[in-house]
């Protein structure tokens, strides 16, 4: 009988054991995520804050694509535009 109750504590402390650890680990989390939501708050105030510089002028384009736009011209890349020919 000795055996079998020092079996069973064992298994009792190895459960109590990774209980332990668990609860260490969650809390190791949430420290870190507090932390990096303070961080985050901080510079995004800090971003915030700070003061706009002014807006470096761009020379107006010349050439054939100057159509008065302030923006330059963007090509947008669609998946649907293409064909692999399959073999």
């Amino acid at each position: 009988m000795a055996l079998f109750e020092s079996s069973q504590s064992y298994a009792q402390g190895s459960g109590a054991i990774v209980a332990a650890v668990v609860v260490v680990v969650i809390i190791i989390f949430t420290v870190v995520l507090i932390l990096l939501k303070m961080y985050n708050r901080k510079m995004r105030t800090r971003r915030e804050l700070e003061p706009k510089g002014p807006k470096p002028t761009t020379p107006s384009a010349v050439g054939p694509n100057n159509n008065g736009s302030q923006y330059p011209p963007t090509v947008t890349f669609s998946p649907v535009d293409v064909h692999v020919e399959t073999r």
